[in-house]
């Protein structure tokens, strides 16, 4: 008898506690207007010879854009329209700081550790995975 009572009154409390939290209100957060921004967004150009916008990347120093130009010049750009860096693509004989054209085009680039990496697709559907150095760190073939 006395383990029924204690059964009994513990599955009250229990269901006490568990009405008591499901009932309290609930935290929303609401964003500010527009209007209410601190900061206003910077307005800056890059020029159209830098060509085809190929993706965003962030890094420790802030969001940069990555363009690829009609000769392959890869250049590196800060979002507040100054040019970081460039990588010259070339045919022949290699240049220092270069990466090869038979790489085919830039799809992507990533960051990871710190270290900025290049993803490059060229027309038989070889994937390349290169370094800004230019070392390719892996090849994916597409059947």
């Amino acid at each position: 008898m006395h383990k029924r009572i204690a059964i009994l009154l513990s599955a009250a409390l229990l269901a006490f506690a568990a009405y008591l939290a499901g009932t309290r209100a609930a935290t929303v957060a609401h964003a500010q207007p527009p209007a209410a921004y601190a900061k206003t967004p910077t307005s800056a150009e890059v020029p159209k010879s830098y060509g085809k916008l190929v993706t965003a990347i962030a890094d420790s120093i802030g969001t940069g854009l990555v363009f690829e130009s009609a000769d392959g010049t890869i250049r590196f750009v800060s979002v507040t329209g100054m040019k970081e860096g460039e990588l010259a693509r070339y045919d022949g004989a290699p240049t220092h700081g270069g990466i090869p054209k038979s790489y085919g085009h830039l799809v992507s680039a990533v960051v990871n550790n710190g270290a900025t990496g290049l993803i490059f697709e060229d027309a038989n559907g070889v994937i390349r995975f290169v370094t800004l150095t230019g070392v390719v760190e892996s090849e994916l073939s597409r059947p």
